[in-house]
C-alpha cells in the first residue's frame, strides 16, 4: 500500500518541482514557483483572479471552459510565452493583448470573435496564432508586423480578403484559410517564400485565381483545394 501511494505522489511532486500545476489550490501554496498552469475543462465562467499572483507564469491553459470575458489583468502576466483560450465563449479580445511581448503561442480558436485588435500586431515574438472557428470578418491591417509568425490557422471564419501587409509574413510555413469567403489572395502571398502548407478549400476562388495562387507560392508548397 505504501509503495502504491509513493508511486502516485512522485509524479505530482515532480510536476510541482518543475513549476507545472494542474490545480489552482496547489499553485497558490507557493505562487512564485508557478511556471505552467493548466486549468482546462474546469467549468470556469471567468478567469480566476488568483492567477494574477503568478508573476513568473510562462504557460497558461484555459481551454474548454465557458469564459466569456477576458479580465485585462491577464495582460500584466508579462512573462507569458504560451496562452490557450480556445473553446470558450469569448466575443472580444482586449487591445491590451499587446502587453504580452514574450508571447510565442496564442490560441483563441473556437470562440465568438468578430475581429482582432490592431494591438495583436505588436506581439513581435509570436510564432503560432490559432484563430479558427470564430466569426472574424477581417484581419488587422498591420498583421505583416508579425515577422516571426510560422503558423496561422484562420479557417472557418468569414474573411473576404487579406490585408496588403500579409505579404510581409516571410517566415510563415503553414497557413490554413479553409471555409471563409475569400475570392482573391494571389496579390498578397507572393512574399511568403517559406510557405509549405496552404489550405484553401471551401472559398470562392475561380480557376484563374487558383492558377495565380499556384504561381505565387513556392514550388514545394502543398496547396489543399478540397
Amino acid at each position: 500500500m505504501k509503495k502504491t501511494l509513493l508511486l502516485i505522489l512522485i509524479p505530482i511532486f515532480s510536476l510541482a518541482q518543475n513549476g507545472e500545476f494542474n490545480s489552482l489550490e496547489e499553485a497558490l501554496q507557493n505562487p512564485k514557483t508557478v511556471i505552467e498552469l493548466n486549468l482546462s475543462e474546469q467549468g470556469l465562467s471567468e478567469i480566476p483572479k488568483e492567477i494574477f499572483q503568478f508573476k513568473n507564469l510562462q504557460k497558461l491553459n484555459l481551454k474548454k471552459n465557458i469564459i466569456s470575458e477576458i479580465d485585462t489583468l491577464l495582460f500584466e502576466l508579462k512573462n507569458l510565452t504560451y496562452l490557450n483560450l480556445s473553446r470558450n465563449k469569448i466575443s472580444e479580445l482586449p487591445a491590451q493583448i499587446q502587453k504580452l511581448q514574450e508571447l510565442e503561442h496564442f490560441s483563441i480558436s473556437y470562440n465568438e470573435l468578430t475581429q482582432l485588435p490592431e494591438g495583436i500586431c505588436e506581439l513581435t515574438s509570436l510564432e503560432k496564432l490559432y484563430i479558427q472557428n470564430n466569426k472574424i470578418t477581417d484581419l488587422p491591417l498591420e498583421i505583416g508586423e508579425l515577422k516571426q509568425l510560422i503558423k496561422l490557422y484562420a479557417s472557418k471564419n468569414v474573411l473576404a480578403f487579406l490585408p496588403p501587409s500579409f505579404n510581409e509574413l516571410s517566415n510563415l510555413r503553414a497557413l490554413k484559410l479553409k471555409s471563409n469567403n475569400l475570392y482573391k489572395i494571389s496579390d498578397v502571398i507572393g512574399g511568403l517564400r517559406r510557405l509549405q502548407l496552404l489550405e484553401l478549400s471551401n472559398n470562392q476562388f475561380d480557376d484563374y485565381e487558383q492558377g495565380r495562387i499556384k504561381i505565387q507560392t513556392p514550388n514545394n508548397c502543398k496547396i489543399i483545394w478540397e
